[in-house]
């Protein structure tokens, strides 16, 4: 059976660069800690990936700090601020969510952008907020968040801000610098490189989160032998992802259409974050009285892949959370799927799920008319 992965924003397949980097790497004994040549081959590894990812994203590459993914990221930046006033969007992921057992919610209106006047309200009250967390683009909806805007206000009081680019590094032209962001936490597997891998990227604050000790990698910022030929594969992905960033704006054609075709054959589909700015990769919609779960069920049997919109655990499918911030009810927060496309996704791709799904939709449509 030939199956098809439109779930990118969960994790990218492996780019060939990063893969054939990789292999390279885990021919030698690498430890970039060391001084003898595999060790100096090991660390020329380590920065030339530095490099690369610091042109993705426009920041000093010794501003980078390479640890296991962006889950760790977040939670070495905030728990850095524990103790003090720390507000998180709503809609942030649960890396961030999860990590700080007392935090101030920032809402987001109906259309899954962050309310700034309830952010300023917040900032406006005392004592100072020490932190600011807010993602640049959301996991579930891939809308595009007024990162400038919500960096400036937070600055305006004195509050540092933290913005996990997990989706929006490689996506969208994303410079740290011009945006004001003083900690951006990134993730290989989402454009194309290993998983395992990520880096923690620092502004201009003068404050370096750590969360691991025991070890002078990273120059102290984080302990642990560095995973060599991960970093080396991400380093190839963050260059890839730099060089065909036009090409990925191009998968809003297959988007779109995509849209367009399930609006045709089934319009009681509802859409989410449809008429704002998204990234091109991104469609989030529910099918009213079917839940996701029915839905990723019958799309697998059919080897098509793709997600909920909402965070699974132990095989049970809770409300997103996302959805429920901008309005949605708890049933209609149960109900979306999302698809998301990526670096080798083509038009065939597209085709072939919509060609499932009006099977789908018929058999399911049948069964409520029977």
């Amino acid at each position: 059976m030939d199956r098809t992965y439109l779930d990118y924003n969960a994790t990218a397949p492996l780019r060939q660069s990063a893969k054939s980097v990789m292999l390279n790497a885990l021919d030698l004994p690498h430890n970039a800690s060391s001084v003898h040549s595999f060790g100096r081959e090991a660390r020329k590894l380590v920065e030339n990936a530095r490099s690369q990812i610091a042109a993705l994203v426009n920041a000093p590459p010794n501003q980078i700090i390479f640890n296991s993914g962006a889950t760790e990221g977040n939670n070495t930046v905030l728990k850095h601020f524990t103790g003090e006033r720390v507000l998180i969007s709503a809609i942030e992921h649960p890396a961030c969510l999860q990590v700080l057992d007392d935090f101030e919610t920032i809402r987001v209106t109906q259309d899954g952008i962050i309310d700034l006047a309830h952010l300023e309200e917040l900032l406006q009250q005392g004592p100072s907020a020490g932190l600011v967390s807010v993602m640049a683009v959301n996991n579930e909806t891939g809308i595009i968040q007024p990162i400038k805007e919500i960096a400036a206000l937070a600055h305006k009081y004195r509050a540092l801000f933290h913005c996990d680019a997990v989706q929006a590094a490689g996506r969208i032209n994303f410079d740290i610098a011009t945006l004001g962001i003083d900690f951006t936490t990134l993730s290989s597997h989402k454009i194309g490189g290993p998983q395992g891998v990520g880096a923690l990227i620092l502004g201009l604050c003068g404050q370096t989160p750590t969360l691991l000790y025991g070890g002078g990698q990273e120059k102290s910022a984080r302990a642990g032998t560095e995973n060599v030929a991960g970093i080396a594969g991400f380093g190839a992905a963050a260059q890839d992802a730099l060089q065909a960033m036009d090409e990925y704006q191009a998968l809003s054609v297959l988007r779109d259409t995509l849209e367009a075709s399930l609006s045709n054959h089934s319009p009681e589909l509802v859409f989410y974050g449809k008429e704002k700015e998204r990234v091109a990769n991104t469609c989030l919609f529910a099918m009213p009285g079917t839940t996701a779960e029915t839905l990723l069920m019958a799309l697998d049997i059919e080897g098509i892949a793709v997600s909920n919109g909402s965070a699974c655990s132990s095989g049970r499918v809770e409300p997103s959370h996302v959805l429920k911030a901008m309005g949605a009810s708890d049933q209609d927060a149960k109900e979306a799927i999302r698809l998301s496309l990526g670096w080798a996704t083509q038009q065939k791709d597209i085709d072939r799920f919509i060609e499932v799904w009006n099977k789908i939709y018929q058999r399911l449509k049948e069964k409520r008319t029977s």
